[in-house]
């Protein structure tokens, strides 16, 4: 299944792809497998980027392969704590409110408003 026909979803510690027709789950990923810190109960955030899917949550930030939620990389960031991580860079997609304060943001600094 092409990417492009995925929704991506995080909730209580797990990130999942759900295909956009039916809503199944294509695939599952307990981020527990992966990282040392609780991610049970934090608000996430989500970025996809060509094939990689980019997953903030407190304290860490995981790659996924956004085919099939196989890890790519991950860092816990040691010593920044277990908050909110935001990110954003080039070519990111991101959720609904942050997509609009991304452009925004690059509106406002190139005088394009």
């Amino acid at each position: 299944m092409r990417i492009d026909n995925k929704l991506f979803i995080y909730s209580n510690g797990r990130v999942a792809a759900l295909d956009k027709k039916s809503g199944d789950i294509v695939w599952e990923v307990k981020l527990k497998e992966y990282v040392k810190t609780t991610t049970s109960y934090a608000v996430g955030q989500l970025a996809l980027e060509g094939s990689k899917l980019y997953v903030a949550v407190s304290g860490i930030v995981v790659c996924l392969n956004a085919e099939n939620g196989s890890l790519v990389w991950k860092n816990e960031l040691k010593g920044w704590g277990y908050a909110f991580v935001n990110m954003t860079g080039e070519g990111l997609a991101t959720s609904g409110a942050e997509a609009g304060a991304v452009q925004a943001a690059n509106a406002a600094a190139t005088g394009a408003m």
